[in-house]
């Protein structure tokens, strides 16, 4: 049996024994093979010679197939067809029923460049198809990996999953997982219950005059869920559009919809507007009476909006006046088009013009979906389950419910993006110019903050233009090594010193990446390590390793090792001065109760969140304070949160660490740590998950803490300013208790109006 091999390098075998046919042969056997319809002999003739005798040529070859006892083609025909079976056929047919036993045999047949050997054969046109035929295999191939990968995880395999993720690396792809059949009916459902009653009342002030509602956050789906919650049961009709920069498309689009809400005897009315539209300052008149003759309180909502146009701005400005019970929601896109939208709003009467934000998720309201579908998780289970569901999502609906649906166990550890996320995110871009998201890509493959050096070895002299223009839309944010929130009212304010970019979001940043071919990842991932290979050699080594480069890796390992060596005779020896602030070693050992079950009667309900340039969320969720970064995978910035003074004396705090990974690879020492605190200018005290942690000049260990578990900490401390940092590649931190001398750090209440912190709670553990 014939089999065309196209994984790694192409060749033809008959029963598993390579045949010696010439490369020529095998290119256009492939070629037969992928097309899947007869081609011409000229055609053929002139895509692998391109010259004056290359129907001669095409014959040779076709003598020198026969003599190898290989008559695939009839003679003198004109058109010629092939539809061997080849080794990427098998290959992913074993994907769906791959025991563990053949795991790394399998993977090691995917490993290779697709088409290897055909690159410089043939005509320009052959080339190019080979590039293509190239790409698509590998797409293939990655779904496949993706495919083997999420039923390892779903079926608990972890150790198979580790493995098809590492060999994902090392090839530069991307690994995808999509949503598992449902084990209950009905989609995961996530409950807002503060927003949607803050909604409900504005809808009560709009049974007497209209209001207006600019709706602001990062979710499109969680905005258009709220609308509908908020309407639920009610009187209330809601119509939800998408935007469009064209009113034409617009208000055909409102009228579809006005459609089902009309009484009959208005259709022919909505009907002669749709097919003969007039003046538009007429057609808006005629078309906000439709809406008043529906009889019914209507909810509008336009969502992202991109632009502010004059029509949108007028036709909202004379639907304000109606006498209709009528709410209008306008939602932008990004923080710049609200405040554009603001702005146009100008003249509309302030008293009945609202700002609404929906926040990103709280853990309590993942708890809260999840809790029928884990039904047989602890309490601490389904805690850790949920704040890991918050981390990885950064909040977002669509894909905190696909991680929720594809029934996938949650240890910690990055999980490949959904594709359907991957795709929402993608979508958002769409009106950008392809060239401009194709150097967004390009920008994505940067581990480490972005700047003009970097950017012009990945786009050239574009580079200039194209971070402005990110930087403008608010997809690329300034990047500082060190950030700091001040507590407890979560004031932060970006650096306009620092030149750094990073992604505003890690998750468009992955999903950028996947839109590049691996060949693509291989030959930028080429030119970053040859960049960074004189100043950063461990990322020089990261990049050339998921290159394939090993001369190149070596070379970089031996420049860290030797960058090393001298900043360890530079470095003056690490001295751990008599610790200001002291903890109990046994504390972290101690279970702590679930303070949840003892949580104060007057704590806040509401979320508030900070996110920082650097991806780090600080926020207050029932009075507790959590941190969480999902973040880009390079050396971690650090956080530092900064409160008022504190007195001498015992302190105690109740918290849990849910997630903490580092960026080993890329770190000269494992620098990283899940918490540290500091009283004045005493040393930090670090306290973390991994005990190989290493600490510098000024760093004192504290404890090493538990995983997925509330724990106690306990000790004595000076006084003076207090601040708790953080510094991890992604971190899930909750601190639900946390008392110094008497004064309640943590839960959060308020600062009262002299800054000092305010508020007693009980503690629980």
């Amino acid at each position: 049996m014939l089999t065309i091999h196209l994984l790694g390098h192409s060749y033809l075998a008959k029963d598993g024994k390579p045949v010696n046919a010439s490369v020529k042969a095998v290119a256009l056997l492939i070629y037969l093979t992928l097309q899947r319809r007869p081609q011409h002999r000229e055609h053929l003739a002139e895509l692998m010679w391109n010259t004056p005798d290359a129907l001669r040529n095409l014959r040779v070859e076709l003598h020198r197939l026969r003599h190898l006892e290989l008559d695939l083609f009839p003679s003198h025909q004109p058109l010629l067809e092939a539809a061997l079976p080849t080794d990427l056929d098998r290959w992913l047919r074993e994907a769906d029923h791959l025991p563990d036993s053949r795991l790394g045999e399998w993977l090691s047949q995917g490993s290779g460049l697709p088409l290897s050997g055909l690159e410089d054969l043939g005509s320009t046109e052959f080339r190019e198809w080979v590039d293509s035929q190239r790409w698509v295999i590998s797409q293939e191939v990655e779904a496949a990996f993706s495919r083997v990968y999420a039923r390892s995880v779903q079926n608990g395999r972890l150790a198979a999953a580790g493995l098809i993720r590492a060999r994902a690396d090392q090839l530069g792809m991307q690994l995808h997982i999509t949503p598992a059949p449902s084990r209950t009916t009905g989609s995961v459902k996530f409950e807002r219950t503060e927003l949607t009653r803050r909604f409900r009342q504005l809808l009560e002030r709009a049974r007497e005059t209209p209001q207006l509602v600019i709706l602001s956050g990062r979710s499109s789906e969680g905005k258009r869920e709220l609308l509908q919650g908020a309407v639920a049961g009610s009187d209330w009709q809601a119509l939800q559009m998408q935007a469009s920069p064209h009113p034409e498309l617009q208000r055909a689009a409102f009228l579809h919809q006005l459609m089902r809400l009309l009484p009959p005897e208005r259709h022919a009315e909505a009907h002669a507007l749709l097919a003969q539209p007039g003046h538009r300052e007429e057609d808006l008149v005629r078309a906000w009476t439709l809406v008043a003759a529906t009889g019914n309180p209507l909810v509008i909502a336009i969502h992202d909006i991109g632009q502010a146009t004059p029509f949108l701005t007028t036709s909202m400005q004379f639907a304000m006046n109606l006498p209709s019970s009528l709410m209008l929601v306008l939602s932008p896109s990004s923080a710049d088009e609200q405040h554009a939208l603001r702005d146009a709003l100008g003249t509309v009467d302030r008293s009945r013009l609202h700002h609404l934000e929906l926040p990103a998720l709280a853990v309590h309201e993942v708890m809260d979906a999840v809790s029928e579908r884990q039904q047989l998780l602890s309490a601490d289970q389904r805690r850790a389950y949920a704040t890991r569901v918050v981390q990885q999502s950064d909040g977002l609906d669509l894909h905190a419910r696909a991680l929720i649906e594809a029934d996938l166990d949650l240890p910690g550890t990055r999980l490949p993006l959904p594709a359907g996320v991957r795709d929402a995110l993608l979508g958002e871009l769409g009106t950008l110019p392809p060239a401009f998201r194709g150097a967004l890509a390009r920008l994505s493959l940067m581990y480490g903050p972005l700047d003009s050096a970097v950017a012009r070895v990945l786009l050239g002299s574009d580079a200039p233009a194209v971070l402005a223009q990110a930087a403008a839309l608010g997809l690329l944010t300034t990047a500082a090594p060190e950030e700091t929130v001040r507590m407890p009212g979560l004031v932060y304010q970006a650096s306009d010193l620092e030149d750094g970019l990073c992604f505003a979001s890690e998750l468009l940043r992955v999903a950028l990446a996947g839109t590049l071919s691996s060949s693509e990842r291989r030959e930028l991932r080429t030119v970053l390590a040859a960049h960074h290979l004189p100043l950063q050699p461990a990322l020089a080594r990261y990049y050339a390793a998921r290159a394939g480069l090993n001369d190149l890796a070596a070379q970089a390992e031996a420049a860290q090792a030797d960058l090393e060596r001298a900043s360890a005779q530079l470095a003056a020896p690490v001295s751990h001065p008599a610790a200001q602030v002291s903890a109990s070693a046994v504390a972290p050992a101690r279970r702590a109760a679930d303070p949840c079950q003892n949580e104060p009667g007057d704590m806040p309900l509401t979320r508030t969140e900070r996110r920082t340039s650097n991806g780090y969320r600080v926020a207050t969720e029932r009075g507790q304070l959590q941190i969480l970064r999902n973040g880009l995978y390079a050396q971690p910035p650090l956080l530092r949160l900064l409160w008022p003074a504190v007195p001498a004396g015992n302190w105690d705090m109740v918290a849990r660490l849910d997630v903490q990974n580092s960026a080993a690879e890329l770190e000269r020492t494992d620098s990283s740590y899940a918490f540290a605190i500091r009283v004045g200018g005493g040393p930090q005290v670090v306290y973390t998950q991994h005990a190989a942690c290493e600490l510098t000049q000024g760093q004192h260990l504290g404890a090493q803490v538990p995983l997925g578990c509330w724990f106690a900490l306990a000790g004595t401390g000076d006084g003076g300013p207090l601040e708790l940092s953080v510094k991890s590649l992604d971190i899930a931190l909750t601190i639900a208790a946390w008392r110094w001398n008497g004064l309640t750090v943590v839960p959060l209440q308020q600062a009262n109006s002299t800054g000092q912190l305010a508020g007693r709670a009980a503690v629980a553990g």
